[in-house]
């Protein structure tokens, strides 16, 4: 998967391919080995490849992360690419409506449903192309109205996904 993080005014290229003991980690042009295990709903065991040990706290709110480590908490913005193009593309959509793929590929994972409530930058699905996940988020506060795929489907580029109204302006 392939990430931009955006910490004090950087932004950060991030790249993450998951390997059979754990994770390959690029961050800008440094690498590293590392092992994650949920030890809890928000707790994480990260273990680095040289055995150092660090516990930390996990909290995410659409696309912004706060990872409070034993020394400091940092706050991290992390948008995946296919996130940003979905960012262009929200003026000609109004913002609402039908949420399109944007590339071909398959859904992973389906993680709201009808009816839900759904804020800008909420997670709506995983969809998987060119062997990397890319989470679809929502452009737009709303409902969502109508679900049209299912985890294992593959979609063509410009199939409909999702349907979401905007709430009455006020």
């Amino acid at each position: 998967m392939k990430f931009i993080a955006r910490h004090a005014g950087d932004e950060i290229p991030i790249e993450v391919e998951r390997l059979a003991a754990g994770y390959q980690v690029r961050a800008g042009d440094r690498s590293f080995l590392v092992d994650l295990a949920e030890a809890g709903r928000f707790l994480r065991s990260l273990r680095l490849e040289d055995g150092t040990q660090v516990a930390l706290i996990h909290h995410r709110n659409g696309t912004t992360h706060e990872i409070s480590l034993p020394e400091c908490t940092i706050h991290v913005d992390i948008t995946d690419p296919l996130s940003l193009k979905r960012i262009r593309t929200e003026d000609q959509m109004g913002a609402s409506g039908s949420i399109k793929a944007l590339m071909p590929g398959r859904i992973v994972r389906v993680m709201v449903g009808k009816g839900d409530s759904v804020r800008k930058g909420t997670g709506l699905m995983v969809l998987e192309a060119m062997k990397m996940e890319n989470e679809i988020q929502a452009p737009s506060d709303g409902t969502v109205d109508e679900v049209l795929v299912e985890p294992g489907q593959t979609v063509e580029s410009g199939a409909e996904l999702v349907r979401i109204s905007r709430p009455p302006q006020i």
